[in-house]
């Protein structure tokens, strides 16, 4: 009974771990659809999207988000890019 409880609890958790991936890869792919329009716009290629971190991903929305006109943010994400 023991094996079979701990057998349980050892599939639930790499259950959970798998769908906790999916989920973050889901995450991750929304914020690059949403990153595209925004390249599109600023003349940015999109082909790089692809190619991010997610730590990139999160710097360039930040960017995005921000104050500074298309001409500055546009420099800032090129600059992003440039240190994949």
């Amino acid at each position: 009974m023991k094996l079979m409880n701990a057998a349980l609890v050892a599939t639930l958790l790499a259950t959970g771990g798998m769908a906790q991936a999916q989920s973050m890869g889901q995450g991750y792919d929304m914020l690059t659809t949403a990153l595209m329009n925004d390249f599109e716009r600023m003349g940015i290629s999109t082909d790089v999207l692809d190619n991010l971190t997610l730590s990139q991903v999160a710097e360039i929305k930040h960017v995005i988000e921000g104050g500074d006109a298309d001409t500055q943010k546009k420099g800032r994400i090129e600059a992003i890019i440039r240190d994949n």
